[in-house]
C-alpha cells in the first residue's frame, strides 16, 4: 500500500475536514464494548474555542483504554469532562452526555460522581504539609464517613485504609517505616504513586490518568505501568498519552484524537498493527504530530 507523506500539517488538516476525509460520523465508538462509561456526542468549549466537536466514545468495563494524539487535539478536555472537572474552568463549558453504568453524571451531585470516577494528574501533587499516611487517606478524612455503610470512620481504620491503599499502589514497602514523613519529600515516581494511592482510598470504579508517567524516568514508568495491569482487576482505567509504546504496552483498547474529533477507536492491536485509517497509520509512525 502506497502511503501519502505530508509534509505539512495543514495538508493534513485539509484532507481531514474534505468530504473524502475522516469523519466522526465512520467511526464505531467501540460498538461492541461492555461499557463502564459512555461519552455520547460530547462537544466542548474553552470560551469561544470549541476544543471538541462531538462523537460518541465507550469505556470497557475492567480494561485499559488509551487516548492518543498530538498536543491540543482534546485528550485532556476529553478526560475532565469525564469527571466533571471541565467544567471548573471559568470560562468552559461542554454538551452532550457522559454516562457512569448508565447513569447521567451531569444530573447527579458533582462530588460523588468525582469519588466514583478518580484523577490522576500529570504532574505529582502530594499535599506538601501532609505526611505520607496523611496524603493517601486525605480524600476519605474530607467524606469523614465511609462509602460502603456511611459511618464514621475511627482513627484505626483510617490507618488501616492508608496501609492498604499504599499496598495497592505498590508503595507500601518503600514507605513503611517512614510514613510521617512529607509527601513531597518523595521521589517524583513515589509522589506519583502516593497520589494513585489517594485517589483509590475514596474506592473510585474507574481511574482517569492524564499522561501520569510524562515527568517519570524509566524506572518510574515500569512500576505505574505495573501497577496499572494490577489495578484493571479491580477497576477501569482511562490513560492519556504521548508515548505510542506506552499504549501499544499497557492498554487493551486505544482511541485516536485528532482536531477535536475521534478519528479511530480500536482494540490496540488493531490500532498498532493495522490501522483502518490512514491518518492514524501516519500518526502512530510518526509522520506527523
Amino acid at each position: 500500500m502506497s502511503i501519502k507523506v505530508y509534509t505539512q500539517e495543514e495538508n493534513v488538516n485539509a484532507e481531514l475536514h474534505s468530504p473524502e476525509g475522516v469523519m466522526v460520523t465512520e467511526v464505531s465508538a467501540g460498538d461492541d464494548i461492555e461499557a463502564k462509561m459512555h461519552v455520547k456526542n460530547l462537544k466542548a468549549w474553552f470560551r469561544q474555542k470549541q476544543v471538541l466537536n462531538g462523537f460518541d466514545f465507550k469505556v470497557a468495563t475492567n480494561k485499559i483504554t488509551a487516548i492518543i494524539g498530538p498536543s491540543g487535539c482534546g485528550k485532556s478536555t476529553l478526560i475532565r469532562c469525564m469527571n466533571r472537572m471541565h467544567e471548573l474552568t471559568p470560562g468552559a463549558r461542554m454538551e452532550g452526555g457522559v454516562f457512569l453504568d448508565g447513569i447521567d453524571i451531569y444530573k447527579e451531585d458533582s462530588v460523588e460522581m468525582r469519588s466514583r470516577i478518580g484523577m490522576v494528574f500529570q504532574t505529582p501533587n502530594p499535599f506538601p504539609t501532609m505526611s505520607v499516611v496523611d496524603n493517601a487517606i486525605s480524600g476519605i478524612k474530607l467524606r469523614g464517613r465511609g462509602k460502603s455503610d456511611g459511618k464514621k470512620i475511627g482513627k484505626d481504620e483510617l490507618m488501616g485504609i492508608g496501609e492498604e491503599v499504599l499496598n495497592m499502589a505498590g508503595l507500601w514497602d518503600e514507605v513503611k517505616d517512614d510514613i510521617n514523613k512529607s509527601g513531597a519529600a518523595l521521589s517524583g515516581g513515589q509522589q506519583q504513586r502516593l497520589c494513585i494511592a489517594r485517589a483509590l482510598a475514596v474506592e473510585p470504579e474507574v481511574l482517569l490518568m492524564d499522561e501520569p508517567c510524562s515527568a517519570l524516568d524509566p524506572a518510574s514508568t515500569l512500576k505505574i505501568e505495573e501497577l496499572m495491569q494490577e489495578l484493571k482487576k479491580d477497576y477501569t482505567i482511562v490513560v492519556v498519552t504521548h508515548n505510542m509504546q506506552q499504549a501499544a504496552r499497557v492498554s487493551d483498547y486505544t482511541a485516536f484524537l485528532y482536531m477535536g474529533e475521534l478519528i479511530e477507536y480500536q482494540k490496540t492491536s488493531v490500532i498498532f498493527e493495522n490501522p483502518e485509517k490512514e491518518l492514524t497509520e501516519r500518526y502512530i509512525t510518526g509522520r506527523f504530530g
